[in-house]
């Protein structure tokens, strides 16, 4: 009896670490029910192969193997919810480390030596559960009239697979052959192989660069001298103003200050562009901007970092502009594609004075950020080219911090910690989606909200300043099958340097249009550079 019920739990065990889906879409009843080819063929080969009966180091190997399946599996799952597409673990393994960050602001130092030894153990366990599994059908087969019922199970398991992959049963479709644990690590495999041939390719495709040459000994001298700011807004996406399961804040926050802008005296008008991210790697959409490439995965990254592109910076820097880059969430030292950009001057979280408390992984509110960004760049040489990065809607979109009417008061940011803040922890927040939903509207509409304030208060008469999104949020909070599309915002009391972007497809005011063809984000440098340059 006790060892029927070791067989049984041995069973469900490989069933469910070899059956168990790794895409989202998979986690219905037709994904769950599917028979794993690989344990059939297990059974096979212990009942026909004396030695594989017998070999302990054979059952501890699958174990390894089982391992790996369940990485593989966990980390497209959460590629998949937070980047909505596949995983390759050769070009995906240096996000092990940013979420490690990510994790360490949000939980703590010690929350992030649990979950780390916590995912040791787990590792470790899965490793002991399926070697001891392997050893359970070892011993049952071992018996000589099980090995032949266990032989033909397996041959007529595989037939059965077989067929359920290209008949369609009444409970859906057929399972992806890509969630076929087998198939998984022989797709990981193929991925790595072109991503290592890849650098040739984009060597090539580097080298061409249609600005080199082409342009005049002066650049950029259609802006006559203005100051050009670019903003990054965290996580504003198309999602963002069309969802209405956002509360429809950052909507409203664009309407409420569409008046307050035009008593100003500031044109403004909108369109979209196509991220080649969603959900993070805000450093691929920077790099996408500023070098007219597709930068869509970490190897092209590190592939841009290591070449000679000429960045919008460096675009910037020929045309006689003092160029900055303004990151608050920086808070090491300086990383190595700050040289790659080619900044002048690059200010990070340690150096903008803030006295206040974090707010969760950011380091400090979007409304300080902009104000000592204003307090910095009255003292810095003209023309000024600066990019400010801002990060208050970056997840976990929790707690959000109080918007201050009089930007005098902001000071050194020590109010803050006076100041109401909004949400509560991210670990209530992110159980229930629809909270998260909830938290990432409130925490955009403060973006936004402090962004449109500064822009109608501070912005000179001869400067522009162009505001765009990083990526769409993660698709957990947006759902699936989302673009990747997001909002452009161009400001300046000068209507001549905003209508330059109505070529572009945009449109005069805050609302970009409804209906419209969406360029990928490396169109910009290009553009950005024939628009202005004779």
């Amino acid at each position: 009896m006790f060892g029927a019920l070791r067989l049984v739990l041995a069973l469900l065990w490989l069933v469910l670490l070899l059956g168990v889906p790794s895409d989202p879409d998979g986690w219905q009843f037709y994904g769950l029910v599917s028979v794993p080819v690989e344990l059939a063929i297990l059974v096979a080969a212990l009942a026909v192969a004396p030695p594989l009966r017998r070999s302990r180091a054979f059952a501890a190997l699958l174990g390894g193997l089982g391992l790996l399946v369940a990485a593989i599996k966990l980390a497209n799952l959460t590629t998949e919810l937070s980047f909505g597409r596949p995983v390759s673990l050769y070009v995906d393994r240096l996000l092990l480390i940013d979420g490690m960050h990510l994790a360490n602001g949000v939980i703590g130092a010690l929350g992030l030596i649990a979950t780390t030894l916590g995912v040791i153990l787990a590792a470790w366990c899965i490793w002991w559960a399926t070697a001891r599994s392997v050893r359970v059908l070892q011993r049952v087969l071992s018996t000589p009239p099980r090995r032949g019922v266990a032989g033909a199970l397996g041959l007529v398991a595989i037939l059965v697979f077989a067929v359920a992959q290209t008949v369609p049963d009444v409970y859906g479709p057929a399972r992806p052959v890509n969630d076929i644990a087998s198939h998984m690590v022989v797709d990981q495999v193929n991925r790595l192989i072109p991503a290592l041939a890849m650098e040739g390719r984009f060597r090539a495709e580097e080298s061409v660069d249609p600005l080199r040459g082409l342009l005049p000994g002066k650049p950029l001298a259609g802006l006559d001298g203005a100051d050009v700011t670019i903003v990054f807004l965290e996580s504003y996406g198309r999602s963002a103003l069309e969802d209405p399961r956002f509360d429809a804040g950052p909507k409203a926050a664009l309407a409420a200050m569409a008046p307050k802008l035009t008593a100003a005296g500031v044109y403004a008008a909108s369109g979209w562009l196509a991220s080649p991210t969603r959900g993070g790697q805000s450093w691929l959409a920077h790099a996408t901007l500023t070098s007219g490439l597709q930068i869509d995965d970490q190897l092209r990254y590190d592939l841009l970092m290591t070449g000679k592109r000429l960045t919008l910076t460096h675009l910037f820097k020929e045309a006689g502009y003092h160029t900055a880059l303004i990151a608050p969430a920086i808070t090491g030292g300086e990383p190595e594609a700050t040289h790659f950009y080619g900044f002048d001057q690059a200010i990070f979280a340690d150096d903008l004075g803030y006295a206040g408390p974090p707010f969760g992984w950011v380091t400090m509110p979007d409304q300080y950020t902009l104000a000592a960004y204003e307090r910095w760049r009255k003292g810095q040489p003209k023309p000024l080219f600066t990019e400010v990065v801002l990060v208050s809607s970056h997840a976990p979109w929790t707690p959000v911090p109080t918007l201050v009417e009089d930007w005098s008061r902001i000071g050194d940011g020590s109010l803050y910690r006076t100041l109401p803040a909004t949400g509560d922890t991210p670990e209530a927040v992110w159980s229930d989606p629809d909270r998260v939903r909830a938290q990432y509207g409130q925490s955009m509409t403060y973006s936004l909200q402090s962004l449109l304030d500064y822009v109608a208060t501070f912005l000179d008469d001869h400067s522009l300043m162009v505001v765009l999104g990083d990526h769409q949020p993660a698709p957990i909070v947006t759902g699936p099958g989302t673009p990747r599309d997001v909002p452009v915002h161009v400001f300046s009391r000068d209507h001549a340097l905003v209508d330059r972007f109505l070529d572009w497809g945009f449109v005069e005011g805050l609302n970009p249009p409804a209906t419209t063809t969406v360029q990928s984000m490396s169109i910009f440098r290009d553009a950005f550079a024939r628009s202005f340059s004779p």
